[in-house]
C-alpha cells in the first residue's frame, strides 16, 4: 500500500498521480512555473501566451490539463479585480507544494550534483 493510501490522507494514490501527469509534460510545466513564479497573485490566459510565446489555445488546453491534475485552479471571482477580462489562474495549495517541495528540490538537487 502506498503511503497516500491511508484512509486518513486527503488525496488519493489517483490525485498524486493525476497531477504528476499533468506536470509531466514539458509545456505544462512551463506554464504551471509561470503561474507558480508570476509576481501577480493570479495570471490571465492572454498573459500567460504573452510571456510564453504561444496562443491562447494551447495555453487553455495546458491550463484545462493542470485544473484537472489539482495543479492549477481559477480564482475566486470575488477575489478578482472586476476590471479583469476572463479568468485568473493560481497553484492550488497541493500544486504549491508540489512546486516548492518536489519540482524545484529537484532542481536543486541536479545543480548540487552537477558541481561536485
Amino acid at each position: 500500500m502506498l503511503p497516500i493510501d491511508d484512509t486518513e490522507t486527503l488525496l488519493s494514490a489517483e490525485d498524486v498521480v493525476d497531477a504528476i501527469d499533468a506536470i509531466g509534460d514539458r509545456d505544462r510545466l512551463e506554464v504551471a512555473y509561470t503561474v507558480y513564479d508570476h509576481p501577480a497573485e493570479g495570471v490571465t490566459v492572454p498573459e500567460l501566451a504573452a510571456e510564453l510565446g504561444a496562443t491562447e489555445a494551447e495555453i487553455q488546453d495546458r491550463i484545462d490539463a493542470l485544473v484537472d491534475g489539482g495543479v492549477v485552479a481559477e480564482r475566486m471571482a470575488c477575489l478578482v479585480d472586476c476590471s479583469i477580462d476572463g479568468p485568473q489562474y493560481e497553484l492550488t495549495q497541493f500544486g504549491r507544494l508540489l512546486f516548492e517541495e518536489g519540482v524545484l528540490s529537484l532542481f536543486d538537487a541536479a545543480s548540487a550534483v552537477s558541481e561536485l
